[in-house]
């Protein structure tokens, strides 16, 4: 991969398909940022428990755990551009009948939770085959550099999102940011249909596909086949593990731990989680630069040991000021997940994206209900506080793991993506 540098950033503004994707993108990420705390809010609101938020979190991993794998090979089997279109539409549909039952006075739990299952579906199909079709569209030396700057894009839609979104509940109805949302998504359908033209598939072996459980179960076993053969890819896949579950976990705390421990109500919710975006712009504004400068190994390593010590010390917050600090800095470490998730992108062919995704995305997301349910039960158990110092003692231990499988096996990380 060519060095990296400001330009190259730049450049990728000049493909007409990534630039359509990005606008999309980044107007989607703004109604995105807003829907997590609207959801978190309204379902305290509606239930009275803090619990309710890790029931939130559960319903959404559930796509991922009951059908990552479908999912994989059909995103392998057609058209991404269209997969990810019809999911935009989709999610948009889903996220206008929870403001219908609100103002008509039929709202129940159950319906937030069915709409919330409903919507990560449609997350599970998008993410993949948006990923894809940007491995289609771009050269492999463009990848650090788009995968970055999506993130950056996510990021400064959610740093938008949150402060809009605390601001627009405590002004309006939670259901106001769901109809923004819906809209961020039709939005971005549009300009994702400009993306390219003509349909493509992913690969010559899927378009010959019959169908039927018997194709279908033998382009899993090929997914499985092609993993398991290939350690580099494994290896990645399991510090993106850690980071997820770090990120799971601080996403069921912090609701709880604004509303109850800080008191600082949903404004205060909202900044706090918009400092989290801030840091991740930060984080991937810098990651090109100090990746060149000291390499992949010590930057995925660093950002590991600055996450753990970023959450332990954010537990320990007593008031918005630090807790913003903390939370900033937590935001600007997890974006090491970059390097791993671009190290692991380029050690996968194209034919293969979608089922490499997927598989692993099972084993997060069944790890992931794990970690839900258990915080569903401990924030009722515990001190909102020693649950963040428990967190950051994990991410230490990941940042050991890291530093062993990075530098004591070199070979993996042998094409260096800052060279």
């Amino acid at each position: 991969m060519s060095e990296l540098s400001g330009s190259g950033r730049w450049e990728l503004f000049r493909h007409r398909p990534y630039l359509l994707y990005f606008v999309g993108h980044i107007i989607s990420m703004l109604g995105t940022g807003m829907q997590f705390i609207a959801t978190s809010w309204l379902a305290m609101e509606i239930t009275g428990s803090n619990a309710s938020v890790a029931y939130v979190l559960i319903f959404t991993s559930l796509p991922g755990i009951l059908l990552s794998p479908v999912i994989g090979v059909y995103v392998d089997r057609f058209d991404r551009k269209w997969i990810a279109v019809l999911m935009d539409i989709f999610r948009a549909s889903v996220l206008v009948i929870i403001p219908f039952l609100w103002w008509e006075g039929l709202l129940q739990p159950w319906h937030l939770y069915t709409a919330t299952f409903l919507v990560a579906l449609g997350d599970e199909i998008y993410t993949p085959a948006a990923m894809s079709l940007i491995r289609e569209v771009l050269a492999p030396k463009l990848l650090l550099y788009a995968n970055s700057t999506n993130a950056i894009a996510m990021q400064a839609g959610a740093l938008l999102g949150a402060g809009l979104g605390g601001v627009i509940i405590s002004l309006s109805s939670a259901v106001m940011v769901m109809i923004i949302n819906a809209v961020s998504f039709l939005i971005s359908a549009v300009c994702l249909v400009f993306i390219r033209k003509g349909i493509v598939r992913p690969s010559e072996t899927n378009q010959s596909s019959k169908g039927g459980f018997q194709s279908f179960w033998t382009d899993i076993k090929l997914g499985l086949t092609y993993i398991r053969g290939r350690h580099n890819i494994m290896i990645f896949y399991a510090m993106i593990f850690f980071i997820r579950m770090s990120l799971y976990t601080i996403n069921v705390l912090l609701g709880p731990f604004a509303k109850d421990t800080l008191k600082v109500g949903s404004v205060g919710f909202g900044y706090i989680d918009a400092c989290f975006a801030l840091g991740a712009v930060a984080g991937n504004l810098i990651l090109p630069s100090i990746t060149r400068a000291r390499g992949n190994n010590f930057v995925m390593v660093l950002g590991m040991a600055g996450t753990a010590l970023s959450i332990f010390l954010f537990g320990f917050s007593g008031g918005l000021g630090a807790a913003m600090l903390f939370y900033f800095l937590i935001g600007a470490f997890f974006q090491v997940g970059i390097l791993y998730y671009t190290r692991a992108q380029e050690e996968t062919e194209l034919s293969y994206q979608g089922r490499v995704h997927s598989t692993f995305n099972t084993f997060f997301s069944l790890m992931s209900l794990g970690i839900y349910l258990g915080m569903a039960y401990l924030m009722e158990a515990m001190s909102l506080r020693y649950l963040y110092v428990f967190q950051g003692i994990v991410v230490a231990f990941a940042a050991l793991l890291a530093y062993r499988a990075l530098y004591m096996r070199p070979k993996v990380v042998a094409q260096d993506v800052s060279n």
